[in-house]
């Protein structure tokens, strides 16, 4: 090939550096400390990469949507909203529901109560993280709620779920306010369900049955999804998360070959 001439990447070189790419990250995962050492033997940053940088957490970037503000203004597994990545660190720290450990704290708060609005195009960043999974359970030495018994749990958080129609209300004070408020987000739970799944790569994918939310100061959220519904094989490789919180949308992959514990498939 002449000097300075346009180099043609060829299909085999293509497969090349596609494999080469998987045998890196293989590496990155492949006999790390939590198949070398007991949880008890786990220290403070070997917690933190399991909680928010691992096969079991995801960083991710969500945007928000068209419509900034509602319970969800569409389904985002129909398609039309980019979904956020990895590589972006998310916030640290907090406690939201009892027994869950490691969530993030939202940004500041209008005096209003509500959230401060969100142009449409904007992001939110936060952490999609498998709390099911055993190495997550050994790292955060705390059972999931039982609620969640024979659930796959995942946890997103960090992302708040702002609600227009609250903050354009007035405040209120009185036993009626506050009845109408846990009606409010009792809806909004539900509503989340239906804005929520899982789907393997082939497969159809399975909404999710269960929803609790963290305290009002942290914004955690924890979906599950039954396993009776979902049973994962050998030859399932690739699982998309997907939900909607008010119009930040949250989309994320978790990948079954790197999420083994002492050989087995921790989900």
């Amino acid at each position: 090939m002449l000097e300075g001439s346009p180099r043609i990447l060829t299909r085999r070189s293509a497969l090349w550096i596609a494999a080469s790419g998987i045998a890196s990250f293989g590496r990155l995962y492949a006999g790390d400390f939590w198949d070398k050492k007991a949880p008890t033997e786990w220290d403070s940053e070997e917690i933190e990469k399991i909680l928010h940088k691992s096969p079991w957490a995801k960083e991710v970037t969500a945007q928000i949507a068209p419509g900034e503000g509602g319970y969800g203004s569409g389904n985002p597994n129909g398609g039309g909203y980019p979904g956020g990545g990895g590589g972006m660190g998310g916030p640290r720290g907090g406690m939201g529901i009892p027994g869950i450990g490691g969530i993030g704290m939202p940004r500041g708060r209008n005096r209003g109560g509500g959230y401060p609005p969100r142009q449409a195009g904007s992001f939110e960043k936060g952490t999609v993280r498998w709390e099911s999974a055993q190495p997550v359970l050994d790292a955060q030495k705390k059972p999931l709620p039982e609620a969640f018994a024979n659930h796959y749990v995942i946890s997103v958080s960090g992302i708040p779920l702002r609600d227009r129609r609250r903050n354009s209300q007035t405040s209120q004070t009185g036993d009626d306010d506050n009845r109408q408020s846990q009606q409010s987000q009792d809806d909004s739970l539900d509503n989340l369900k239906q804005l929520t799944s899982l789907e393997p790569k082939g497969k159809s994918m399975i909404q999710a049955g269960v929803v609790q939310r963290g305290t009002a100061e942290y914004s955690t959220f924890l979906f599950g999804f039954s396993k009776e519904m979902l049973q994962f094989t050998k030859h399932d490789n690739e699982v998309a998360f997907s939900t909607q919180l008010g119009s930040a949308v949250v989309k994320t992959k978790f990948y079954l070959k790197w999420m083994v514990y002492h050989k087995q498939l921790a989900v």
